[in-house]
């Protein structure tokens, strides 16, 4: 039992130590490939085009892999969309939440405590419409398929179906994973660890509604409509403090 038990946990780690590898590879992948061109003529300040092609990148690469393991493993993604009233419920109270969230953390950390450097960018129309099409229709769809149900069905594979512990750390090792994926190296870890918590709580937000629905579609509009919210938050912030 004891020899089933560590041989389960050391597939566990050589499985997610793969998951970051591909994670990784793809990422690298998907700057190299967007910095082909040049978005110039459409993106003069450079803030949302190679992203935009980064996060198609991303996303190609990992429904190519997922098509790999369907017709060689027959792992499952919940790719396919489907309206379920408790999936609702949790997408709008969630939205709900980021919503309030923010406008507390604009009034509070912007306006009281004067906390929130904003963007150093101009708030042109094209680059609003520009980055918030961004966050709307790449972020969330490209992340959610390589941070979530890709490694949430290659865990499954080792973990017991249906076990609440294994979900829990499932939820855990996925939401660690997609946290390592935004940590910037160039800054100093005590400036950022307030976002990296951030990133790790949606993490098991996004995770926990996707193993419960099995649709990968609710943490999509999740993880989309939380970028939306925060970034023209943002913008809101700043043209308010201008005018004051």
């Amino acid at each position: 039992m004891r020899k089933t038990i560590r041989a389960k946990y050391a597939m566990l780690i050589i499985v997610t130590a793969a998951i970051l590898l591909l994670q990784e590879s793809m990422d690298r992948i998907g700057w190299e490939a967007a910095r082909i061109f040049d978005y110039s003529a459409i993106d003069s300040d450079g803030i949302f085009m190679t992203v935009s092609v980064h996060h198609a990148v991303i996303a190609g690469f990992s429904l190519l892999v997922m098509l790999l393991l369907y017709k060689t493993k027959r792992f499952t993604f919940g790719l396919k969309p489907k309206i379920e009233r408790t999936a609702v419920k949790y997408t709008v109270a969630y939205c709900i939440f980021i919503f309030v969230y923010y406008i507390l953390w604009y009034v509070i950390i912007g306006f009281l405590l004067n906390g929130v450097n904003g963007v150093d960018y101009a708030l042109t129309g094209r680059n609003v419409i520009g980055t918030l099409g961004f966050q709307l229709l790449l972020s969330g769809p490209a992340e959610e398929l390589l941070f979530r149900a890709l490694p949430v069905a290659c865990l499954r594979a080792v973990c017991t179906e249906g076990k609440k512990t294994d979900a829990l750390l499932i939820l855990f090792l996925t939401s660690l994973l997609f946290t390592a994926a935004h940590i910037n190296w160039h800054v100093a870890a005590s400036s950022q660890w307030y976002s990296l918590l951030y990133v790790f709580f949606n993490g098991i937000a996004y995770g926990f509604v996707y193993l419960k629905t099995k649709r990968i579609i609710y943490p999509m509009l999740m993880h989309s409509i939380s970028n939306v919210i925060s970034v023209s938050g943002c913008y809101l912030y700043m043209m308010l403090s201008s005018a004051a």
